[in-house]
């Protein structure tokens, strides 16, 4: 609830400080919550549209009051990104949330099963590192997020992009049309970001 709208906060007064300095992106992207940011800065979003999604994004996705509601976690696993996908398959409740590079991926689900996967990972010559986090995001574990997320952006102004904005959801770039934007991002909470694939789409 917090975080996200302070990331948001930081990233365009940063980007502010470099437009005033004359920078004009060809091109932007972000990564997982990013994204809102790229397209704040591509011109998609206004700036109050910008800060009000950055604010029920984090508000839609916090944990349910239920104490007993496993949000999941996350690990960041390094090495062979093939090899860790085909031991996704003897790890049950645990998936490939975000695809940084050939080398690089993190998994999520919830706390029990990344306990075992960074058990069994580890103990297989991985780097496993878990992250500090709230929730298994980019998973069906915020699932309950997605709607009242959806609800919001349908109601908010999309406007064509003025630079090429890529999107981590497709791992390509973002149509030109303001409502095809706004039906990828309503699912973005719930799909992997596809970073490496984004990236190399940019190159």
């Amino acid at each position: 609830q917090n975080a996200q709208p302070a990331i948001g906060t930081l990233s365009a007064a940063i980007y502010k400080v470099l437009h005033q300095g004359g920078f004009r992106p060809d091109f932007t992207a972000g990564h997982s919550f990013g994204e809102l940011t790229a397209l704040w800065a591509a011109g998609v979003l206004n700036e109050v549209d910008f800060y009000a999604l950055a604010k029920a994004r984090g508000k839609a996705m916090a944990p349910p009051a239920d104490p007993d509601f496993d949000a999941g976690t996350m690990l960041a696993v390094k090495g062979d990104v093939e090899q860790v996908r085909a031991e996704l398959a003897n790890l049950p409740g645990v998936t490939l949330a975000n695809w940084n590079s050939k080398n690089q991926v993190v998994l999520a689900g919830d706390k029990p099963s990344i306990a075992q996967a960074q058990e069994v990972l580890g103990s297989k010559g991985f780097s496993v590192i878990p992250l500090t986090v709230s929730a298994a995001f980019h998973t069906p574990l915020v699932g309950h997020a997605q709607k009242p997320f959806a609800q919001v952006i349908q109601k908010t102004a999309f406007h064509k992009p003025q630079a090429r904005v890529f999107s981590n959801s497709k791992g390509a770039e973002h149509s030109a049309n303001p409502k095809e934007i706004q039906a990828v991002l309503s699912d973005h909470i719930l799909n992997p970001v596809l970073w490496k694939d984004e990236i190399e789409a940019i190159y």
